[in-house]
């Protein structure tokens, strides 16, 4: 098998699953070198029986248990979802197994340089924002906890607009579990504002969305690059079919249902610019040569370490936010047998406890500098009143020891 002609149409087929462009290259990455590894054919393996699936993988974790850390756990990680999503997952105690036989911690990862915004930065990064697309989406992710990529995937059903509600499902999350989380009232405003804008966009770049494009295809129409003529050469449109018919703009636009209907590529360019435009420090980067490219400190993941830095900072309770952000905990092991409406009142109760840590907008002004100011004066005023105090008291005896001199004097006459 030679490295560079390597390909697997069952490996592109699972892939479509990422809607982020950069999550599917590099988990084709990762399920490439197993099957080179392993001089596998991924068609032929997922044939074999589960025990000489185990097998195979077992004797893969002993050719990689020289690779860093992080490494090994992300070469598993993406083989085991990928055996999950193909009904040939193998047991759990196997993977803890080859974890312990390769002393890999849990919890591994790159030391990569990071900082998490405050409100003021994130007020002051999203300013730099000119359109609602950017402003809306990531003060979207700030106020309820959301992964970058978990908003790519919203519909407008997954949103209650009353509630201030969203609704994540499995199929879209990394924990592969329903979850809720809620964002603030600025936040509503926004998306009120975006439905509007997102629809004038869509009339103009509805036929550009490659997403569309081949969701189209899956649903079994025809999509058609055709030229335009000869009045424009080298341009092109795209022609949708079906049955022969070809279908109408606001047809097309009714299928893309998606609230943000935008790849991960596009939003994090969009990320890059508000950081660039915003200048020093929030375009700092990590300029460690061991990466292959320079990491902002301020990534886009930022915005979901700002949602739990800030509740954990405003102590909100530390399960309720797991939950809502869809980190593991214990109370997750469980929580598909909670009853919806008690645990969601809960989490959303516990949300309007805290909603003023996540608000962007209307975050307290920064008065650090302001109160070290204040504290200074305080500090000169109090000096001056023991002064005066002093002063007072000397006064005083100086007035006591005149009048005893000059009863002295009287005395004397």
């Amino acid at each position: 098998m030679k490295k560079q002609e390597w390909h697997s149409q069952i490996i592109e087929e699972y892939l479509k699953k990422y809607y982020s462009k950069d999550s599917r290259d590099t988990a084709r990455v990762y399920l490439k070198h197993f099957f080179v590894t392993m001089n596998e054919e991924p068609e032929e393996f997922l044939k074999k029986n589960k025990t000489d699936i185990t097998n195979i993988i077992w004797d893969y974790v002993q050719k990689i248990d020289k690779r860093p850390p992080k490494t090994q756990i992300l070469c598993l990680s993406f083989m085991r979802q990928f055996l999950i999503r193909n009904r040939k997952a193998i047991d759990d105690v196997e993977w803890e197994d080859m974890r312990k036989r390769n002393q890999i911690k849990r919890g591994a990862r790159a030391i990569v340089k990071k900082k998490t915004p405050t409100q003021n930065d994130l007020k002051k990064l999203l300013n730099f924002a000119t359109g609602l697309k950017a402003k809306t989406i990531f003060a979207l992710i700030a106020a309820t906890g959301m992964r970058p990529d978990e908003p790519l995937s919203l519909t407008w059903k997954d949103i209650d607009m009353d509630e201030r509600q969203v609704t994540i499902y499995g199929d879209n999350t990394k924990g592969k579990y329903d979850r809720v989380t809620f964002f603030t009232p600025e936040v509503k405003d926004l998306l009120e504002l975006w439905k509007t804008e997102r629809e004038r966009l869509l009339q103009v770049m509805y036929k550009k969305s490659k997403y569309l494009r081949d969701k189209l295809e899956s649903m079994g129409y025809e999509v058609i690059r055709a030229d335009k003529g000869i009045k424009y050469p080298g341009e092109y449109v795209w022609r949708i079919r079906k049955n022969g018919r070809e279908l109408t703009k606001d047809e097309i636009i009714a299928i893309d249902d998606r609230v943000f209907p935008y790849d991960y590529g596009n939003i994090y360019k969009q990320w890059v610019e508000l950081l660039e435009k915003a200048g020093y420090p929030y375009n700092e980067k990590d300029t460690n040569p061991r990466l292959k490219n320079d990491k902002y400190l301020f990534n886009l993941h930022s915005l979901r370490r700002f949602w739990f830095t800030q509740m954990a900072g405003d102590r909100a309770n530390e399960e309720y936010t797991n939950i809502m952000g869809g980190h593991e905990s214990e109370l997750n092991q469980t929580y598909k047998d909670f009853v919806q409406e008690p645990l969601r009142s809960k989490l959303k109760e516990e949300y309007e406890k805290h909603i003023g840590c996540v608000s962007i907008f209307e975050a307290p002004v920064d008065l650090s500098g302001v109160q070290e100011d204040l504290k200074s004066k305080d500090e000169k005023i109090k000096e001056l009143e023991n002064k005066l105090e002093r002063l007072t008291h000397y006064l005083g005896l100086k007035e006591q020891l005149e009048q005893m001199i000059e009863q002295k004097i009287n005395g004397k006459k």
